[in-house]
């Protein structure tokens, strides 16, 4: 079978182009060249050629969106795979798309998205994806993050409320139809985050449903929504300890992975050594805000968990008439990225 190759004019076509000293602007063209087809035209094609990888980006993308069947099919995969981050399992597109193009439509105004609509259209984007392995799987991203810059910019046009809404949907998506649990459970909380979904992004983290969550990345996200508030070095309403009360102390209420009473508050990992005494160096006191704290404290306190009151501890086993509560802590490595010298509120933000 005949190789076709470039003619030595269209090579000075192509070699004189601006664009053609950069590595991407060429693997752009030859990958379009490839998947062009008709040789004759090849000549007229080059010369159409801008001397940017910005324009030359957009001109592929306004011939694409001039041929393909449905504009807001292409729309919703770009977006999605925009907030995707690190890519999307091809096992999920066709149904993500699905969910995605019908979540406000009735019955009767359902779009149908199947494997060949999914195939026709990879077949005409083809020259801006790529694919990559994350955690052992295969996964389709956008060939250079200049192309998703300029979609970035096409797509969303600094609409956040789009944004988040649609980190929303990806959200729900992998909670609850995703096809690899071991990758879904990790992309869970990054939506939740970029959503502004704190109260359900913490609940998530402290279920058994995200085990599956890397330590590392549990203690990021937690981290990142601890009340900021220093406190004095007293300990009254302004400085409270923080305490379980019995009944959630025994259940595994802070994280996934051990009871809550010996959790530490912040990242949910177990404390070693949760109760021996305050010289354990491996946690700190837990202490709460006014705002994040009780009312009433010093004389009454409030569990952390399910927020109903309870008697300050006396140290006797019960208080009134009820168990005890139990006193929380937090790890040492989240008391060093708290401050460390000066106490700080260990209660979490959900605005």
């Amino acid at each position: 079978m005949e190789r076709k190759t470039l003619e030595p004019d269209q090579k000075g076509i192509l070699v004189n182009n601006r664009g053609g000293e950069h590595a991407l602007y060429l693997s752009y063209v030859c990958e379009d060249l490839r998947q062009f087809g008709d040789y004759s035209l090849v000549t007229k094609r080059l010369a159409k050629y801008p001397e940017s990888i910005e324009d030359l980006l957009n001109l592929l993308l306004n011939e694409v969106y001039a041929v393909v069947d449905s504009k807001p099919l292409l729309d919703a995969f770009f977006k999605l795979l925009i907030i995707s981050n690190v890519g999307i399992l091809e096992a999920d597109i066709v149904n993500m798309l699905q969910q995605y193009m019908n979540k406000t439509g009735g019955e009767n105004d359902k779009t149908p998205i199947d494997r060949m609509v999914w195939s026709t259209l990879r077949r005409q984007l083809k020259t801006f994806l790529d694919t990559t392995w994350i955690y052992g799987h295969q996964l389709i991203i956008y060939r250079h993050a200049s192309l998703e810059q300029i979609l970035q910019k096409r797509c969303f046009k600094d609409n956040t409320d789009e944004l988040r809404s649609m980190h929303s949907f990806m959200a729900d998506f992998y909670l609850r139809s995703q096809t690899i649990k071991d990758f879904s459970v990790r992309r869970v909380p990054y939506h939740y985050e970029k959503a502004n979904m704190y109260s359900e992004l913490i609940k998530y983290l402290r279920s058994s449903q995200s085990r599956g969550v890397d330590r590392l990345d549990r203690q990021a996200y937690l981290r990142r929504r601890r009340c900021t508030k220093l406190l004095p070095f007293t300990d009254d309403i302004f400085n409270q300890r923080a305490f379980l009360c019995n009944i959630c102390a025994m259940q595994f209420k802070l994280g996934p992975f051990t009871m809550a009473k010996s959790s530490c508050l912040i990242c949910t990992n177990m404390i070693l050594g949760g109760n021996m005494s305050q010289g354990n160096p491996f946690k700190r006191e837990a202490r709460l805000c006014q705002k994040h704290g009780s009312g009433g404290y010093p004389h009454s306190i409030q569990c952390v968990v399910c927020r109903q009151p309870r008697p300050k501890p006396s140290g006797t086993g019960t208080a009134a008439g009820f168990p005890e509560s139990v006193a929380l802590n937090i790890c040492f490595d989240c008391w060093i990225s708290g401050g460390g010298s000066r106490p700080r509120c260990c209660g979490m933000e959900f605005e």
